[in-house]
């Protein structure tokens, strides 16, 4: 009787032990840390940090290939895992690519991520890209490990959004530093073929004006029906219109220039300027920022008017026949 009694709490013993390292095994946490958020689980850890916009993974197994960006043998780690990836791009897979819908069975969770948009924005060389596999996390596991995957991916969306911004703002940068430079160098070769150093009369200002409009038409592969321009007294066009009858239009303003069209363009008089902001080549439906530039200062309020309506007139139609053909 005590021998069987024995068994039985031996037995009881053994199953509550069981039972025990199962729960240890499918137990999990997601919870808040300062700047991040952070998902434990028995066999690996993940942990998203806002500050250094990274993910740190942590596994007692883990395969973790690692590819350079611009050429070069991988590099594998296999075992115990401590890798940081990249936010930016980053993408979470449970199961063959698909959500688990089930708790049963094991999964397998990969992580991608690659160093490409981070050094796109900022310019920079190298960089990697990142698989990281957990094979054999349980199913309650990959389930509860959906949720903390759901927050993040809204995370990266907006670091990508916000690297995304950063590119194309130092582009623009970049671009309007080069078109900077380039007109003061036209200005200043076109100046060095006047017969003398002495202040610049009306038609010596005019002459420079024609060389520096010469170039932008040429780039622009346009000339306009109707133009406008000011001369500073070194010669330099402070702000330039050049607009065509089918909507192109050449801007130039703050040594900065576009050529592009009226679609989609917002014009509005502020002062004794009228403002046009238009899309440049970095324009798109989910980045709708415009470039703006404010041109006819010195003009008449009338003349003012007379180009506000014509450019009103066909940025309307542009937009018509724009969505006649959507």
């Amino acid at each position: 009787m005590l021998l069987a009694l024995g068994v039985l709490a031996a037995l009881g013993i053994a199953f509550y032990l069981y039972m025990d390292h199962q729960a240890r095994i499918l137990r999990t946490r997601i919870f808040d840390v300062p700047g991040g958020l952070r998902f434990e689980s028995h066999t690996f850890s993940m942990e998203v940090q806002s500050k250094t916009k990274q993910m740190v993974i942590q596994a007692r197994a883990g395969h973790w290939t690692h590819t350079p960006l611009e050429g070069g043998e991988d590099v594998v780690t296999v075992g115990p895992l401590d890798a940081s990836v990249p936010a930016a791009g980053l993408q979470i897979e449970v199961g063959h690519g698909q959500s688990v819908t089930q708790a049963a069975g094991h999964c397998t969770i990969t992580v991608k991520a690659s160093d490409a948009l981070t050094h796109a924005a900022e310019n920079l060389p190298g960089g990697y890209r990142s698989v990281v596999k957990l094979e054999g996390v349980p199913g309650p596991v990959a389930l509860s490990f959906n949720g903390f995957a759901s927050r993040v991916r809204i995370w990266v969306e907006k670091v990508d959004v916000r690297l995304s911004r950063d590119r194309v703002e130092r582009l623009r940068k970049e671009e309007e530093a080069a078109q900077a430079a380039e007109q003061e160098q036209l200005l200043a070769e076109a100046r060095a073929t006047l017969p003398t150093e002495d202040a610049l009369t009306e038609q010596d200002r005019a002459a420079l004006a024609t060389v520096q409009i010469a170039q932008w038409r040429k780039t622009a592969g346009f000339t306009g029906a109707s133009s406008e321009v000011n001369i500073d007294d070194e010669g330099r066009v402070a702000w330039f219109v050049d607009l065509g009858n089918d909507g192109r239009i050449t801007l130039h303003a703050d040594k900065r220039t576009i050529h592009t069209t009226l679609l989609g363009a917002e014009i509005a008089s502020l002062g004794g300027e009228i403002e046009i902001g238009v899309r440049d080549d970095y324009w798109t439906e989910d980045e709708p920022g415009l470039r703006v530039f404010r041109v006819f200062k010195g003009l008449p309020p009338n003349e003012r008017r007379a180009w506000k309506e014509r450019l009103e007139i066909l940025r309307d139609s542009l937009q018509k026949a724009a969505n006649a053909r959507a």
